[in-house]
């Protein structure tokens, strides 16, 4: 299993729904989606820290002021269950790794827009150790 399909399977906890891999779908959904970034730090030991992002994506109505209200409301809860996953330390279940962190590094926000709904975003960083 990948980084990816652990945290889409870990965020399916917050009974998100279907989340896609990479694409956003053009019906209402969610996708994740990798972001071009990674930090490694090695240790004299072989060991490696990997620090890395993903954008959480949510096509959601978007038309009326109620439409947007509870979509900020859906982000705000999102990103509430995220610290508190990371504050009860219960991560993603990386294989041949171990997870030690999850936060929020971009808060919810709406990005493009289209007639009846609107894409918004999200980005988590991840931090995992795996041993050589």
């Amino acid at each position: 299993m990948t980084v990816s399909e652990s945290i889409i399977k870990w965020l399916q906890q917050f009974d998100i729904g279907s989340i896609s891999t990479d694409i956003q779908k053009a019906d209402v959904g969610y996708s994740l989606a990798k972001e071009p970034i990674q930090n490694i730090k090695t240790y004299l030991s072989g060991r490696k820290e990997y620090t890395e992002h993903y954008t959480i994506r949510a096509r959601l109505p978007s038309q009326t002021d109620a439409d947007r209200i509870a979509n900020n409301d859906f982000g705000e809860k999102l990103s509430k269950w995220v610290d508190r996953m990371n504050t009860e330390e219960k991560f993603p279940v990386i294989e041949d790794a171990l997870v030690n962190e999850i936060a929020i590094t971009t808060p919810f926000y709406m990005g493009a827009t289209s007639t009846n709904d609107s894409i918004y975003e999200m980005t988590i960083a991840i931090k995992y150790v795996k041993e050589r």
